[in-house]
């Protein structure tokens, strides 16, 4: 499941709200440290490594020099970012059909996990084909899960927000509490994933949980670094097919694939942060009705607040 599907689904089990903050008003606070930070003094030039576990390593070792404080001050965090995910009904039926939805979410989370989620529709639903929008028509027009006309504001009471699309709860407090040592950092990471893929998941879902973690969350900068190199050991890791090494000098595209679908990190290597996590179908499968092997069913790309 996609992170934003996840977060929407606690979310209904919490609360909804027009407007309102936690009980003692601390989630209306405003954001003094702004997730997915760049490199202090980063230059416009950078010769970069030829290999995805290069590219993370190099961007490890300059965050480990950065200047800065080693933790991260308790104030409340910010982050945006536009969201694509698919909306599918009754998969594997000849009724199926698939959908694409694009929201724009604005997050602010507080140091209790307490948590506030603007969401407004950033484009029109998108059908995967003319067949999917017949079907969605026969089946009497369904709410394909778009946020409402005026936008939608989800709320998280404290300690429910996680910094971790899938998994145990990441909270804000244990985020700032990440080890420095990767193996270590990786260690807690696998951890929380085990109630949700058993004792070894797969690198390519721990590659989506290190890409959220560094983009959303208010790491410190030594545990930053070994959030990086924990990524460089992935087993797997690969520039992706579809961006050539000689590709644009500042971005790279770092993939692992399972067997049906490749997940995918875009990064900076400038800055050392992630402008966006994607999972592309490998394969056609009945889960996503009329989407053809190669389609992007998921992103999440990373915007400055």
């Amino acid at each position: 499941m996609n992170v934003r599907l996840a977060l929407s689904a606690a979310a209904a089990v919490v609360t909804f709200l027009a407007g309102c903050g936690s009980g003692n008003g601390t989630t209306n606070a405003r954001p003094t440290f702004t997730a997915n930070p760049s490199l202090p003094g980063v230059t416009t030039r950078q010769s970069a490594p030829m290999t995805a576990a290069g590219i993370a390593r190099g961007i490890a070792t300059r965050w480990a020099a950065a200047d800065g404080p080693v933790s991260v001050l308790n104030t409340p965090i910010e982050f945006r970012e536009v969201d694509y995910s698919a909306s599918v009904f009754a998969p594997g039926t000849s009724r199926g059909f698939t959908a694409f939805l694009t929201t724009r979410r604005t997050t602010v989370v507080m140091p209790s996990s307490a948590a506030m989620v603007d969401i407004v529709n950033y484009a029109p639903p998108r059908f995967a084909t003319s067949i999917d929008q017949s079907l969605w028509k026969a089946d009497g027009r369904p709410s394909l899960g778009q946020a409402p006309v005026n936008g939608q504001r989800l709320a998280f009471p404290a300690g429910q927000f996680s910094f971790l699309p899938q998994g145990s709860t990441l909270t804000y407090q244990q985020v700032t509490s990440l080890p420095s040592d990767p193996h270590q950092f990786a260690a807690t990471i696998l951890g929380h994933l085990h109630s949700y893929a058993g004792a070894h998941p797969p690198a390519s879902l721990q590659l989506k949980q290190l890409g959220y973690l560094i983009a959303t969350s208010p790491l410190s900068i030594k545990a930053r670094s070994a959030a990086w190199q924990a990524l460089a050991s992935l087993p797997g890791l690969s520039i992706c097919a579809n961006q050539p090494i000689q590709a644009r000098t500042h971005t790279a595209e770092l993939c692992i694939d399972s067997p049906t679908d490749e997940t995918q990190i875009s990064v900076d290597t400038s800055a050392g942060a992630i402008l966006a996590v994607t999972d592309r179908l490998i394969q056609s499968s009945p889960l996503y009705p009329h989407v053809p092997a190669g389609t992007v069913d998921n992103s999440s790309t990373f915007t400055t607040p």
